[in-house]
């Protein structure tokens, strides 16, 4: 009978997980045209006088009349990697921790857990996440095309992503859910919608707060022999109003709807696959 409870729990499991790598990957499918697209506009921004809007334009354009080009490109592959990623680590390690037999106890550390289950998370995002800037960069800040041999990345760069990656992950897979309950009840008095407001506002939010980070790094890795910091500076401020406003729209698809999507879609799998 043990042996037999075991199976069955294996195999629950396992279509737990299945619906977890499912829903991650449409989630990622659904919303990488649009971060491609932003991400890109705003490195190339950056290096050149043009118009955002315009260039934003352009690239949404190539994804719609051009979608073989698009799609079948290297810079939609390393976005849509980073989300797929993101979001299936999310929910395998959702997955994972109901598992345990101390989440349903109130210990300390079943506490600790939930405090830190955004690690995995954290460490696939920031990796893939840093990656995809520096190949941006490296690719549309000059040349517009992927060197052969990539430039050195300075090491303040790697420290600026790393922190601006930090306070966007904990914002939408930590502090969002736990804000939810500051939401005015004149707004709604549904939990449910209060998580999905907060998880669309927060992450938007601090974007004005990461910005200049992202830029910063951006530049030193487009243009490492810039001389002073007065020099960086003036660039940053004269785009961190207009970049903020994009990055913000950013992140609305990819750590708002595309968490509110990948959150419904892994319940939907998870119940085919366990009725299945």
């Amino acid at each position: 009978m043990e042996t037999c409870n075991l199976r069955n729990w294996k195999g629950k499991w396992s279509r737990q997980l299945a619906g977890d790598f499912m829903a991650g990957l449409v989630s990622a499918t659904l919303i990488s045209p649009i971060v491609i697209v932003i991400d890109r506009s705003v490195v190339e921004r950056l290096a050149s006088d043009g118009s955002l809007l315009r260039t934003l334009r352009t690239h949404a354009f190539c994804s719609i009349l051009q979608p073989k080009r698009f799609y079948s490109s290297k810079p939609f592959f390393i976005v849509w990697s980073l989300y797929a990623s993101t979001y299936v680590t999310a929910n395998a390690t959702d997955t994972c921790i109901s598992q345990l037999p101390t989440m349903n106890e109130s210990s300390t550390s079943a506490s600790l857990t939930r405090t830190f289950s955004f690690l995995p998370t954290y460490a696939a995002n920031v990796s893939l996440g840093i990656l995809k800037d520096i190949r941006f960069a490296q690719a549309y800040g000059n040349t517009g095309h992927l060197p052969s041999t990539a430039p050195r990345v300075p090491r303040v760069a790697y420290l600026a992503f790393l922190i601006r990656d930090s306070i966007t992950i904990s914002s939408s897979f930590t502090l969002a859910p736990q804000v939810a309950s500051f939401v005015p009840d004149w707004v709604t008095g549904d939990p449910h919608i209060k998580k999905t407001i907060s998880q669309l506002a927060l992450p938007a939010l601090v974007q004005f707060v990461n910005t200049p980070l992202h830029l910063f790094a951006l530049d030193l890795i487009a243009r490492p022999h810039a001389t002073t910091i007065a020099e960086r500076s003036a660039l940053i401020r004269s785009n961190w109003a207009q970049s903020s406003s994009v990055r913000a729209a950013r992140v609305l698809p990819a750590f708002g709807i595309g968490v509110v999507i990948n959150r419904e879609l892994r319940e939907v799998f998870q119940q085919r696959m366990i009725g299945g």
